[in-house]
């Protein structure tokens, strides 16, 4: 037999070494859990969902189940992250079904299931949760009012950053009097004040009558971090021995239903003009705010409580917002 040179011998087994090296090579899978390029998308309908090893829900976004569809029965997306304990942390989610309104919120919720923390979806602007406080100043001048014509008692200014107020106001009558109050709202860039609500008691002639009464209105004609104004007024409407108001707390918080909805700016406005001067002459100012004192017939005063405050829906365990 003819011998086989040497070298054709050699070439021969580094070819078998570089076959064996791609085959091996071809069999290594890369790893499963790291994603070191490029981008991962989930579409037509997908989650991506997490669990905790004893198989409670941590985070899921994507498509939600049944349940949270929308009104008109299209899916909804969004996006639902819990607690090890399995309550609700964080959402991007709207609950039509309960609400009849299709607008996601984006919310932070407590352990117990209360939207600490939310966006306004009904007029798409400002907070929806926490009701921020409106503080107002009690101005100089006699606490108990005997003048036909409203006197200025309270004022109170903040930016707006929720689209609707509430006054909880305390106002009585001497007897045989008529008490009626007014409470008055504009924006920083408008000049005339607005009648947004009103309220009166009348005492009989042997008696001091009182009353109190949340005073609530959306902020017509506002935009998020517009200077917003806002007085409170008295007057005794009838009879001689004078009428008092007090403003017992005050809030602004979001809207409760579509009917709240403030009317939008005219188009003619911007937001820029928010810089007009907040305090114009006769708008019920005052360099030093007189602190009034309660009342001292007030005993009995029954407080009218404001409708129930709008609350989420009870905690879901386990991501039943995406899988059920």
């Amino acid at each position: 037999m003819a011998s086989i040179p040497l070298d054709l011998l050699d070439r021969i087994r580094a070819l078998e070494r570089d076959v064996r090296t791609i085959l091996g090579r071809a069999n290594i899978r890369p790893a499963l859990d790291e994603i070191t390029h490029g981008k991962v998308k989930i579409a037509e309908g997908g989650t991506l969902e997490v669990y905790a090893p004893d198989g409670t829900g941590l985070f899921g976004v994507g498509q939600f189940g049944p349940a949270y569809n929308h009104t008109d029965g299209s899916p909804q997306q969004g996006v639902h992250i819990q607690r090890e304990d399995g309550t609700t942390a964080f959402t991007v989610r709207a609950i039509p079904q309960a609400l009849g309104v299709d607008d996601q919120a984006v919310s932070i919720w407590d352990r117990s299931g209360h939207q600490v923390l939310s966006d306004e979806t009904t007029t798409g602007w400002g907070l929806g949760t926490p009701y921020l406080p409106l503080p107002f100043q009690a101005l100089s001048g006699d606490d108990v009012v005997t003048s036909s014509s409203f006197v200025n008692r309270y004022f109170a200014s903040v930016p707006a950053q929720q689209p609707v107020a509430a006054v909880l106001v305390e106002y009585g009558a001497a007897a045989g009097a008529t008490c009626e109050v007014r409470v008055q709202y504009r924006t920083a860039d408008e000049t005339g004040w607005t009648d947004v609500a009103t309220a009166q008691i009348t005492a009989p002639a042997n008696t001091v009558a009182w009353d109190s009464r949340w005073l609530t209105f959306p902020l017509h004609r506002s935009a998020y971090l517009l200077q917003c104004f806002f007085r409170v007024q008295v007057r005794q409407k009838a009879g001689s021995n004078g009428a008092s108001v007090h403003v017992l707390g005050a809030h602004t918080r979001a809207t409760r239903s579509t009917s709240e909805t403030p009317d939008p700016r005219p188009s003619t406005r911007t937001a820029e003009r928010s810089s007009a001067t907040p305090t114009g002459p006769g708008h019920g100012t005052a360099p030093t705010p007189a602190s009034r004192p309660p009342h001292g017939e007030q005993d009995g005063l029954a407080f009218v409580q404001p409708t129930t405050v709008l609350t989420a829906a009870a905690p879901i365990r386990g991501l039943h917002g995406i899988d059920d």
